[in-house]
Parts: C-alpha cells; sequence; structure tokens
C-alpha cells in the first residue's frame, strides 16, 4: 500500500523545522517513500543531506520565489505515485498509521482527498490523542495534514495560483465537490504541527486571507447568498482592523474587490441544492 503514496514539502528558510520533520518522519517509518522537498528560493542552500535523515528525501532548490501553491503544484507533476501526502516542512505523523488511510482511500471511488486530524503542541495543555471516530465526508483540508489523489488534483488543473497565499485547499476543494468527488477526514493519522513563527508574516495572512476569501465568495456562492457573505465578509474585516489596527485586513479588501473583475473567468456558482448540501458539512 505505501508504494502508492509519495510524501511533498515546500518549505523556504526554515532549515532546523524541516529538520525536525524528516526526523519524525524517518522515526515514523516512512523515511523510505519518496520525498520531494521544493525549496522556494531560500536565502542559503539547505546546510545538511536530505537524503542522510530519510533515504527516500530529495531536494530542489529554485533560483525565483514562486510561492508555495505553485510549489504544490509542481511537487504533484514531478510525482508518480498516485496519493501526494502533503505536509509542511513543521509537520509530521505522530500517531496512526499511513497504511490504513492509502487502504482506506482505495476503497473509494469518488475520493479527492484525505484529511487528517492535527495537533498543535501546547494548545490548551491537551496532549494529543488519537480519535475513534468513523471517517466523515467535509467541506475541505488543512494544508499541513492531508492526502491527495494526485492524478484529480492535476486533473482538476491543480491550485488556483492566483490566490498566492491562503485559501487554496478550500477553493480546489469546491471544485472537486462540484465534479462529485469527496474529501473526508480520516481520523486514522494524526498529525503533529509545530506552527513555527519563522517566515510568517500576520500583514500578508491578514491581506490574502481577507482577499481570497472576496474571491471565494464570488467564484461560487450561488447569487443571492454572495451578496449577503460579501457584506459580510467585509464587515467582519473591519472589525478586525479596528480590534488590531493590522491595514491587511484593509488592503486586503480593496484588492479582493479589485480582483473579482479580473478573475470573473473562474465565476462557477453552485447551485442552490450544492450549496445546502455543502454548507451541511463539517469544515474539515
Amino acid at each position: 500500500m505505501l508504494s502508492l503514496v509519495q510524501i511533498g514539502i515546500t518549505t523556504k528558510n526554515r532549515w532546523d523545522d524541516l529538520k525536525v520533520t524528516l526526523e519524525k518522519v524517518r522515526d515514523f517509518g516512512l523515511g523510505d517513500l519518496r520525498i520531494i522537498i521544493f525549496d522556494d528560493h531560500s536565502d542559503v542552500p539547505c546546510p545538511y543531506p536530505v537524503g542522510a535523515i530519510c533515504p527516500g528525501a530529495e531536494i530542489q532548490r529554485f533560483d525565483i520565489s514562486r510561492g508555495l501553491i505553485v510549489r504544490r503544484n509542481e511537487i504533484a507533476a514531478a510525482m508518480d505515485a498516485k496519493y501526494y501526502l502533503s505536509l509542511d516542512d513543521d509537520s509530521f505523523p505522530c500517531m496512526g498509521s499511513l497504511e490504513a488511510a492509502v487502504a482506506y482511500a482505495e476503497s473509494l471511488t469518488d475520493n479527492f482527498c484525505l484529511a487528517f486530524p492535527y495537533h498543535i503542541p501546547g494548545s490548551a495543555g491537551k496532549e494529543p490523542v488519537m480519535s475513534r471516530e468513523p471517517p466523515v465526508q467535509v467541506r475541505s483540508f488543512i494544508g499541513c495534514a492531508h492526502m491527495l489523489d494526485r492524478q484529480r488534483l492535476l486533473d482538476l488543473g491543480g491550485y488556483r495560483e492566483e490566490l498566492i497565499h491562503q485559501g487554496e485547499e478550500m477553493e480546489i476543494a469546491v471544485r472537486a465537490f462540484q465534479q462529485g468527488l469527496a474529501c473526508r477526514r480520516f481520523p486514522g493519522l494524526l498529525i503533529i504541527h509545530m506552527t513555527t513563527s519563522v517566515g510568517r508574516s500576520f500583514d500578508r495572512m491578514d491581506y490574502y486571507g481577507s482577499r481570497n476569501t472576496l474571491l471565494w465568495n464570488d467564484w461560487y456562492l450561488p447569487p443571492v447568498q454572495r451578496t449577503v457573505k460579501q457584506g459580510r465578509a467585509l464587515l467582519m474585516r473591519l472589525f478586525a482592523f479596528a480590534a488590531s489596527r493590522r491595514f491587511g485586513h484593509i488592503r486586503g479588501s480593496l484588492a479582493g474587490l479589485i480582483a473579482i473583475q479580473r478573475y470573473k473567468r473562474y465565476r462557477n456558482s453552485m447551485t442552490a441544492d450544492q450549496y445546502r448540501r455543502w454548507q451541511k458539512l463539517p469544515l474539515y
């Protein structure tokens, strides 16, 4: 079963985090899998041989930074396995079975993605615990903890690279949903996500979060719900700005309103019935 899956990781300027991730992947028994690491133009090359940690690991450094969405699409194209286990450079499996996840995916005819539960160390003082709940269909998945049907990802055209940063999982998940494919939460593999602050920018997250929410609403919501949701999204960003004084919320909202016209070709509204079914699903 494990011969059907390969691991993809994007990274930039986080060599300490990546080293820990590779060590944890090795200790979990997955070090011999093919692990494709794309370095999105870090300031310096990787200071250690990744293959010395995980024999199956390989790394490619790019001379131009194009962002993680572009690199995820490129990793999918570079793989030759059926399933693409996507990890962040600071996330890794800690409990459960990847083989069981692959076996479950193989039992499905409409599988697009398995979303795995994740645990952030130190969150509310809780220790990671495996859930005994059965798999359930969900709306989307988290970038640091999922396994995609690689060919179906490519058939859908990959992630929308125009999003630049944030929201790409929800965007492609609804496209898959419209094609009759499903994302499911599979509790049988638990991922640790360290959520390292290195390389993270709150201003960038605010900007693209607000911008891409407006784009997603415009592309996929039925017309009646679209107007309401857009107004609500803008209002929430105003409240967020008032509370934080971070101008990314405002700049991103303005950018989103402008970008709506530029990307109208992507508008493919859900029907009212599709939207009702979508809304009834758990988020991830």
